[in-house]
């Protein structure tokens, strides 16, 4: 009786000393992420607009859900640098010229990126 009490106290103590958000598990925002960074690159990597245009919807829709999921687990970096991603990719699909939109894709790949190198480190 007395061990589990001991037991229940510390887990008490250290759930208390650290707020939910740190011990929160941002695996979600890091995958939506990943989807962004591989929508902006095949974007990227595109010689047509309209297929430029086709990954910058799909970039934007991942950078959504990545901003989401950083917002729930607590991560204002990645939610910062997908929101980042989420822009740039949105300039591509406005964007009527080609260098231009793979310009804001590449911008979008690097953000998304590093949305998802933020959301690791918050996930440790």
């Amino acid at each position: 009786m007395k061990k589990a009490r001991l037991v229940f106290g510390i887990a008490l103590l250290v759930y208390l000393s650290y707020p939910p958000f740190v011990l929160a598990d941002c695996s979600d925002a890091y995958s939506s992420a990943d989807n962004a960074y591989s929508y902006a690159r095949s974007g990227n990597n595109s010689d047509d607009l309209d297929d430029v245009h086709y990954y910058a919807r799909k970039t934007m829709y991942a950078a959504e859900e990545a901003m989401s999921a950083a917002e729930i687990c607590g991560c204002d970096n990645a939610r910062s640098y997908a929101e980042d991603a989420y822009d740039h990719a949105r300039k591509a699909y406005r964007s009527d010229d080609f260098e231009e939109a793979t310009y804001y894709m590449r911008k979008a790949k690097s953000a998304a990126d590093d949305a998802m190198s933020a959301a690791q480190i918050c996930g440790n």
